[in-house]
């Protein structure tokens, strides 16, 4: 199975329209959002919010979608995920006998943006998850990255990931992660223990991920523009 990885699209038409065609051409099994679909502007503003997001979904019609929100995305977008049949946040997916588990959102930032956790609910929730997964065959779907690791550090340097997320890592060894959350980190990969973890980036700037499962669970990052 190919599964094509984007994230942070932030109202970006043409990188959907090129993201589809991707799709398309490379006999792309599933899409898999990270979350972060509206622009900058308007993540505040709930009705433009979910505007935005309804819209987003609708340029990948025709495509087998999975999805999760980022912290840019307003808590009702769950709703509208579950509606579609797409929602993997706090959810388990059974995809060829991997195991998929999502989970969105993020941290607490600066931005005050719609879909934030204190990290002691972020432990607890992705926790509970991954006490139902019973082997390591795992892929990870988050937004936020692990702390500490090449894929949340920001342009000056600071570590800004999830302290719970990297705990959870550590502790139950998912054979793969894959975030997206920090802009600057996009591309980037990481290893925690067994785990790899990688930043998909930012769509809008043309960043994708594709995860292949057929013989085993690897990763290829790449850039459409």
């Amino acid at each position: 199975m190919k599964i094509l990885c984007i994230a942070d699209i932030h109202g970006d038409r043409d990188s959907v329209r090129e993201a589809k065609k991707f799709a398309e051409d490379n006999d792309i099994d599933m899409v898999m959002i990270l979350g972060d679909f509206p622009r900058y502007g308007v993540f505040r503003n709930k009705e433009l919010n979910m505007r935005e997001i309804k819209s987003i979904l609708n340029g990948f019609q025709n495509l087998n979608l999975l999805a999760i929100p980022g912290n840019c995305d307003h808590p009702e977008a769950l709703d509208l995920f579950d509606d579609l049949g797409i929602n993997v946040h706090e959810r388990i997916r059974d995809i060829n006998g991997i195991k998929l588990v999502g989970f969105g959102g993020s941290n607490i930032t600066p931005f005050n943006s719609p879909f934030e956790m204190e990290e002691e609910d972020i432990y607890n929730r992705l926790k509970n998850l991954m006490d139902k997964v019973k082997d390591n065959k795992v892929i990870l779907a988050l937004h936020c990255p692990p702390r500490d690791t090449n894929c949340d550090r920001t342009t000056n340097g600071t570590h800004v990931g999830s302290s719970s997320i990297r705990k959870i890592i550590e502790k139950f060894q998912p054979f793969l992660a894959v975030c997206s959350h920090i802009h600057e980190a996009a591309g980037l990969t990481d290893r925690i223990g067994k785990t790899q973890v990688a930043n998909i980036g930012m769509l809008s700037h043309g960043n994708i991920g594709i995860i292949e499962t057929d013989d085993e669970i690897k990763i290829e990052l790449r850039n459409l523009k």
